[in-house]
Formats: structure tokens, C-alpha cells, sequence
């Protein structure tokens, strides 16, 4: 090969060396798709796949579980007015939800849909709670309910930064009212020995028989309950329940993923009310 035509393959060379890097610049600079926190690829330095650092998400949010139910159940309290009850667990141990929106939905014995009744609550990391509605007016008997949770966007999920705070019940009582035929009632001492001013403590109240059948059940919450605080609580059924009651269960829970609930020290009493 002469001089004159290795000139000119090296000429040719440098000019197309000079376009890959021009076309490079213009792809880069202009087509290439930067990484985001939404394009499905680990890059940018993310801990995960659209997780961690830079990104909003953390990786830990992307193994959240839904909500699970282990069962529903529908007691009738008198003649055409039932209770609704549901088990909820939250399988997640690190993350809780300060709300969630459920549905219980009512069928006869034949299927159809005879109502709905919608409620909200929270629950928190690792928590098993009940999910309690009184006094449902229903002009069939009904056959079955179902309950329907809404799914929860990730971003409401929320890391536990603090312990749930020490509530507990003692002085737990069932007798029949005096005067009253059928009528009975549940009452106890509700004891917060955390450090905490709560504006407002839930106390799930759970009849049993013999045969650890749910017979009757109920909610009571107590407004404004100071650190260090002893209050009595009672709930009553003005009718006959369905069985003998052999033990019960008191079980209070106060929502720690609510700013609000924490009351400033200057928080005063207010009623204790009873639903």
C-alpha cells in the first residue's frame, strides 16, 4: 500500500472517529433516557430496583404486604339489629397505617347484597386487631358478611419510630344488670402507664362461651387520657345473649402513628363517652 493511499485511510479514519464521537454526544445529549426512580432498572446508584437513595421509595416499602382477615363475623344482638365483627392482621413488622378504609358487606341467605357499612381505623406494625360495628338494622336475616379493605398506597405506610405506648385493663367484670331482665354488662379500669397525654384510647370488649364462641362484643373509647391515669369503663347489652359467657377480652390500642393523638401537657379531661 502506497504512502499517498495510508494517508488518506488514516485521514478517513480520524473524520469517522470525529463523527462516532459527534453522534455519541448528540445521543447522550439529547435521545438517551436518564435513569429516574420510575424506569424499572437498578441505576443512578439506588439500592434497589426505583428504591433507595436518590430515589423517594425505600426498598423496605416494596416488601409490604396487604392487610390479611382471618375471619367475619355477623351477631344478631336483638330481633332485626345485628353486630359486625372482623379479625384484621397486619403482617408487616416494621410498617403500620395511622388510616385505613374498610367495607363490611352484608348477604342474605340467598346471596344478594343487603347492605354495605363503611368504616375507617388504624393498625399497627405486627398488630391483630378487631374491627367492630354495633347496632345494624337489617330487614332480612342475613346469611353471611365479607369485609373489603382498601389498598393502601405505599407512601402511607409509616415506619414505627416510637413504642406503642403501655395500656392495659384490670379490674375486669361481667354481671346482669339489676331490674333489667336479659341485660348485662362489662366493665374494667382502663391503666396508661406510659409517659404519654393520649387524646384517645379504644377498648375492644370480646364476650366468649365455653367453647371460645364469640357471643357478644363492643367498643368503648375514653377521650383525653392522661399519663399515669386509672379510668372505668363500662359497656352494657340490653338484651339476652346467645350463650353463657365463660371468659372475656379487653383490649385497648391507641393510634402512635397520629401526631394528634399526643397531647400537650396541658391537655384537660374531657367525658368518656360509650358507643
Amino acid at each position: 500500500m502506497s504512502y499517498k493511499i495510508r494517508k488518506q485511510a488514516s485521514i478517513g479514519l480520524v473524520y469517522l472517529l470525529i463523527f462516532a464521537l459527534l453522534g455519541a454526544g448528540v445521543y447522550f445529549l439529547f435521545f438517551k433516557t436518564k435513569p429516574t426512580c420510575f424506569d424499572g432498572i437498578q441505576n443512578q446508584g439506588e439500592g434497589g430496583i426505583d428504591c433507595g437513595a436518590p430515589c423517594a421509595t425505600s426498598c423496605e416499602h416494596l416488601t409490604i404486604q396487604d392487610l390479611k382477615t382471618e375471619w367475619v363475623k355477623i351477631l344478631e344482638y336483638k330481633e332485626g339489629v345485628y353486630d359486625l365483627a372482623a379479625k384484621v392482621v397486619n403482617p408487616n413488622p416494621n410498617f403500620g397505617l395511622a388510616r385505613f378504609e374498610y367495607v363490611f358487606k352484608i348477604f342474605d341467605e340467598t346471596g344478594n347484597l343487603l347492605k354495605e357499612q363503611s368504616g375507617s381505623s388504624f393498625i399497627l406494625s405486627g398488630q391483630t386487631k378487631y374491627l367492630i360495628k354495633n347496632n345494624l338494622a337489617l330487614e332480612k336475616k342475613p346469611g353471611k358478611a365479607e369485609l373489603s379493605i382498601e389498598k393502601s398506597a405505599s407512601e402511607d405506610w409509616q415506619k414505627t419510630e416510637i413504642q406503642a405506648p403501655n395500656l392495659f385493663v384490670k379490674n375486669k367484670e361481667f354481671k346482669f344488670l339489676e331490674n333489667r331482665p336479659g341485660a348485662s354488662q362489662a366493665s374494667g379500669v382502663l391503666k396508661n402507664s406510659s409517659v404519654y397525654d393520649l387524646d384517645s384510647v379504644w377498648i375492644s370488649i370480646i364476650l366468649f362461651d365455653a367453647g371460645k364462641n364469640i357471643i357478644g362484643l363492643s367498643q368503648t373509647e375514653a377521650r383525653t387520657v392522661l399519663a399515669g391515669e386509672e379510668r372505668y369503663f363500662s359497656v352494657s347489652w340490653f338484651s339476652s345473649l346467645s350463650g353463657s359467657v365463660n371468659s372475656l377480652e379487653m383490649i385497648p390500642e391507641t393510634n402512635i402513628l397520629s401526631p394528634n393523638n399526643f397531647l400537650p401537657k396541658s391537655g384537660e379531661k374531657e367525658r368518656f363517652q360509650e358507643y
